[in-house]
């Protein structure tokens, strides 16, 4: 395989930016995510992608439950601590919702949806997690969703 070559092509698919959000033993567990898109209708359905060792995806795996926070194209301050790695508290002064499914739900993020994990695939460096669309709003209709294009699709 030709890194060089692949890398710019592969950067070129672009992707939206979220904060994937989960419970972990009672703690609000929440990372930057970029890959994630819908993978069905009825029922609704999305495809996460998480990167393997991340405390999300312990969190994941125990609870069956994930949320994506839809970042809007005004966004970069609720992503700013969610992109730092060793930031204990990224939800310190952030709004939180609450629902239903008690999944940490960004009361400023763009949209919201709320899914049960209904399978996975191993995939190298990350795991695929299925999963189900079980609650959503959009709260702000007037916006548009943060989109990312990567130089090179070898990095984040």
């Amino acid at each position: 395989m030709d890194k060089e070559k692949i890398g710019p092509a592969l950067g070129k698919l672009p992707s939206g930016v979220y904060i994937a959000t989960s419970i972990l033993d009672g703690e609000e567990i929440g990372m930057l995510a970029s890959f994630v898109e819908q993978a069905g209708f009825e029922p609704p359905m999305i495809t996460v992608a998480l990167s393997n060792g991340r405390r999300l995806v312990t969190a994941v795996e125990q609870s069956r439950l994930i949320g994506i926070n839809v970042l809007g194209d005004e966004d970069a301050r609720l992503m700013k601590p969610f992109a730092q790695p060793d930031n204990d508290s990224p939800f310190a002064g952030l709004e939180l919702d609450e629902n239903e499914h008690s999944i940490p739900q960004l009361a400023e993020a763009l949209a919201f949806l709320a899914c049960r994990i209904t399978g996975k695939i191993e995939g190298g460096d990350h795991t695929i997690y299925a999963a189900e669309v079980i609650d959503g709003i959009l709260n702000d209709p007037s916006r548009e969703p943060m989109v990312r294009i990567r130089k090179n699709g070898f990095q984040y």
